[in-house]
């Protein structure tokens, strides 16, 4: 029975948490913090785990883990990045990435910079804890629009598109010295060229530096009026697509320049006119993936990859071997947008979800009654409706469909 402890179990981390323990793994949860935000708490499952450990200090924590007898250390999520790098370099145990660059596969300065020390394209960028210094950098750079965000947080928490330096100045003094979605507070604005062309997600899992692709995804996002960003689309490729190769061999020399020797890495990509270059990565797996979608997609995708990894490395590596992934199916990730304040209520939006050819399940992040706002961010996004159907056509007119109901307020009751 291996013993497994996962830092921070939420988001996707909850399903591969119960893969591994269907498998016959022993679970321990260690949350970071004690105030982590509730939204990583929806539908996380106390049962699976032997053990919950709150973090305090790393003395405490190594002592905890010692008598426990772990044996492999995992962030869940993208908060439990960090303090399991921490304690794996401290356990120097196997499954492990390299310690000396877990700050850049967190902080997005270093990240960029490394790649570029690597000879790797990227893009330019700057970071600042003052406005005249980012006003400069801003003028002799001299292009348009240009990207500012937080050097550490989730989703597209604080990332805004600008267009002129008024609206990057307002950006930059909503960013600075504000608290983000992971409890970091932003000391520094990153500032970086917008890069034009298609986005991607390449997701990844490694191996003692082998990597097993798991899903390649086109994005489709959405600019607010804020110069805020919000997810739209996410439409899984197959492996036969023309875009596929470069994008995945591009990534791989991503993951191991930051030293993802093993376990998830979740890479947004922009594939631009002079080829691809990295938005951000993550050791960490993909939030919005379900393993129930991925079966009928992939056959295996990024959270049942994980956990065989961990679970099955005989078998994992036999995966690395075969084929990449043929499209059984072709699926959509629909990220609902919310136009207007209202009360939620989900029976008739869900009636008419039903109706739809290629409905197969639907999540939402609020709860019956909520009142719920505007869409500003990712974290006020109120689900994901997860289509999949053979034919892809069938999959674009439910998605208009979806948004139709939407804008009519299909999930709304008014205040």
């Amino acid at each position: 029975m291996k013993k497994v402890a996962i830092v921070d179990g939420f988001s996707s981390g909850k399903f591969m948490a119960k893969e591994l323990y269907e498998k016959g793994c022993r679970l321990l949860h260690i949350a970071s913090k004690s105030d982590l935000h509730s939204y990583y708490y929806k539908g996380f499952d106390y049962s699976i785990y032997k053990e919950h450990y709150v973090y305090y200090n790393i003395v405490d924590t190594v002592n905890f883990l010692k008598e426990q007898g772990v044996e492999f250390i995992i962030a869940g999520s993208e908060s439990g990045v960090s303090l399991a790098d921490k304690l794996n370099n401290h356990f120097e145990l196997d499954y492990k990435n390299d310690f000396i660059k877990t700050s850049a596969r967190r902080n997005k300065y270093e990240m960029i910079d490394t790649l570029r020390k690597y000879g790797i394209p990227a893009a330019e960028q700057g970071k600042f804890s003052d406005w005249h210094t980012a006003e400069q950098w801003i003028r002799t750079f001299g292009n348009f629009p240009i990207v500012l965000k937080p050097l550490e947080s989730a989703g597209s928490d604080g990332v805004y598109i600008c267009e002129d330096e008024r609206s990057a100045k307002e950006a930059f003094y909503k960013i600075l010295g504000k608290s983000n979605k992971l409890n970091l507070c932003n000391n520094h604005v990153l500032i970086q060229e917008f890069l034009k062309g298609t986005e991607y997600v390449v997701n990844m899992v490694s191996l003692n530096s082998n990597q097993l692709v798991t899903e390649v995804v086109k994005y489709k996002k959405r600019r607010l009026d804020t110069g805020s960003i919000i997810y739209d689309i996410d439409d899984i490729i197959d492996s036969s697509h023309p875009e596929y190769d470069v994008l995945v061999e591009y990534t791989k020399r991503v993951v191991l320049a930051l030293g993802i020797f093993n376990g998830p890495s979740h890479a947004e990509v922009m594939l631009t006119p002079d080829g691809p270059k990295l938005v951000e990565i993550a050791a960490r797996m993909d939030g919005i993936l379900r393993p129930a979608i991925a079966k009928l997609t992939t056959g295996l995708g990024q959270i049942s990859a994980s956990a065989m990894s961990i679970a099955e490395p005989e078998n994992f590596n036999k995966a690395i071997q075969a084929e990449d992934y043929t499209l059984i199916n072709h699926s959509y990730n629909v990220c609902l947008i919310n136009h207007r304040l209202g009360i939620f209520t989900a029976n008739s939006f869900i009636e008419e979800l039903k109706k739809l050819s290629s409905f197969y399940e639907v999540v939402f992040y609020v709860d019956e009654g909520d009142e719920i706002e505007i869409t500003k961010d990712v974290f006020s996004q109120p689900g994901t409706v997860y289509l999949i159907h053979h034919d892809k056509d069938v999959i674009k007119q439910d998605y208009e469909k979806i948004r139709r109901i939407e804008e009519s307020g299909g999930y709304l009751k008014n205040i």
